[in-house]
This record gives structure tokens, sequence and C-alpha cells, in this order.
């Protein structure tokens, strides 16, 4: 199977997107802080045999929860990178076809340009 994959999504779509990850981030950041408070409470709370498995399973939630958060915050940046990238791609296309046009400054032709574009 190849790696690359032919998609095609506009800045309003990729803005939505990046806000609903942003958002899963703020709320995963929030969430892992109120889990890893809850387990030393519950050191406060209770104090029998199962407090340290509760406190162990708090930690392990909260820590699971900054894990997550920061994979959405990896998956952000690439968002960010992709929409750039697009931006470049049809920036660069937009010249190829002004110069193939003759109406560039450079004349340059379509083939001085690599786009990395399937057909």
């Amino acid at each position: 199977m190849s790696d690359e994959y032919d998609v095609n999504v506009g800045t309003e779509a990729l803005k939505a997107i990046e806000g609903i990850v942003d958002d899963a981030f703020e709320r995963m950041q929030e969430s892992s802080t109120i889990i890893g408070a809850q387990g030393d409470n519950v050191t406060t709370a209770f104090s029998s045999s199962g407090t340290a498995v509760a406190q162990g399973t708090y930690a392990d939630l909260a820590s699971v929860g900054r894990a997550l958060a920061e994979e959405l915050e990896g998956l952000r940046s690439d968002l960010n990178l992709t929409g750039e990238q697009g931006h470049n791609t049809d920036e660069q296309v937009q010249q190829v076809q002004t110069s193939a046009a003759g109406g560039g400054a450079g004349g340059g032709q379509a083939g001085d340009i690599q786009l990395g574009m399937r057909a």
C-alpha cells in the first residue's frame, strides 16, 4: 500500500478540523489535571488497603490523559503544516499557470517547478 494520499481539503474545512483538535487538546489537558488532583484526594479521603490502588489508578489515568494531549498537540502541528503546504502548492500552481500563459515575469515553463502532484 502506498503512503501517498490525494486529499483535497478546503481552507474552511481545515480550520474546522483544527478547531476540533484544539478543543480536544484543551479538554484532555484539563481532564488529566483534574484526574491527577482526584488521585491526590484519594489519599486524604481514604486510609485503607485500597488507597494505593486507587491513587495508582488515578495517576495512570492522568498520565494517559497527558500523553493523549501531547499526541493531539502533534496532530495540531501536523494539520498546520499540511495547511501551509497546501497553500504553498496552490501559490506555485498559480505561478506556473501564469508563466505558462505568458503572463509571468521569468517566462518559466510548467516543468520548472516540481509540484509533487499525481495525475
